[in-house]
C-alpha cells in the first residue's frame, strides 16, 4: 500500500509554485481554496454582530445604546470593521494569486513563484495574525457585553476603554455585519470556483 506524501510530491514535482512552497517553513502551507474558506468563516463570525449586540442585557443596552442598536456606531464596530476590512481584503489577495496560478499552470518560472508566494505569505499574515486578532477582540468585547454593566465598568476601571461607547467614525453595527456577511459569501464562492477550476484543468494538488 502505498502512502502519499504531498510535501514529497510538490517537491519532486514539476510545479515550481508547489516546490517552492514545500521549500518554506511557514504555518500557512494549506490551499488557497481553503485558506479563502476559513476566512469567509471569520466574516461570518463578523457577521453575527448585530444579532450579538442585541441580544445583550437589556442594561447594558439602556447604559449604552440610547437609539436602536443597529445605527449606533460603538468602538467595537470599529474594531470589528477593522478585522472585516483586512480579512476581505487579504481573501481578495489570495483569490488573485489563485487565479495567476490557474492562469499560468505549470508554466509558471520560479521568479513567478516565489513573486506570487511572497504575495500570498503577506495575505496570510495580514489576515489570519492581525485580521484574527482584530476579529477575537470583537468578539471579547462583545463578551464582555453579556458580563453586565458592572463587567464593563469593571475592564474600564481596570484601565481598558468602553467598547460600547460611540467610536464616532460614523460605523454603524448594521453596516458592519452585513459587509461581513457579503463578503463572506463572496469569499467561499471565489474558494469554490477556484478548487473547481484546478479539478478542471487537471491540479494533482488542491489549488
Amino acid at each position: 500500500m502505498s502512502v502519499e506524501d504531498p510535501i514529497a510530491d510538490a517537491l519532486l514535482g514539476e510545479s515550481a509554485y508547489e516546490r517552492l512552497q514545500a521549500e518554506r517553513h511557514t504555518l500557512f502551507q494549506q490551499s488557497i481554496a481553503r485558506k479563502l474558506t476559513w476566512q469567509g468563516y471569520l466574516l461570518f463570525s463578523l457577521a453575527a454582530l448585530y444579532p450579538a449586540l442585541t441580544s445583550l442585557p437589556p442594561t447594558v443596552r439602556r447604559s449604552y445604546f440610547a437609539d436602536s442598536v443597529a445605527f449606533s456606531a460603538p468602538k467595537v464596530a470599529f474594531i470589528a470593521m477593522v478585522g472585516v476590512s483586512l480579512v476581505s481584503l487579504t481573501g481578495v489577495g489570495h483569490a488573485a494569486v489563485g487565479v495567476w496560478r490557474l492562469r499560468l499552470g505549470r508554466s509558471m518560472g520560479e521568479p513567478k513563484a516565489r513573486e506570487l508566494l511572497n504575495v500570498e505569505a503577506v495575505c496570510s499574515l495580514l489576515g489570519f495574525v492581525t485580521g484574527g486578532f482584530a476579529t477575537a477582540m470583537a468578539h471579547a468585547f462583545v463578551l464582555l457585553g453579556f458580563g453586565g454593566v458592572d463587567a464593563v465598568e469593571g475592564y474600564v476601571a481596570a484601565g481598558g476603554g468602553n467598547p460600547f461607547t460611540q467610536a464616532g467614525f460614523g460605523v454603524d453595527v448594521v453596516t458592519v455585519s452585513v459587509v461581513a456577511l457579503v463578503s463572506g459569501v463572496c469569499l467561499l464562492i471565489l474558494a469554490a470556483v477556484l478548487s473547481m477550476e484546478a479539478s478542471v484543468r487537471g491540479f494533482d494538488r488542491e489549488l
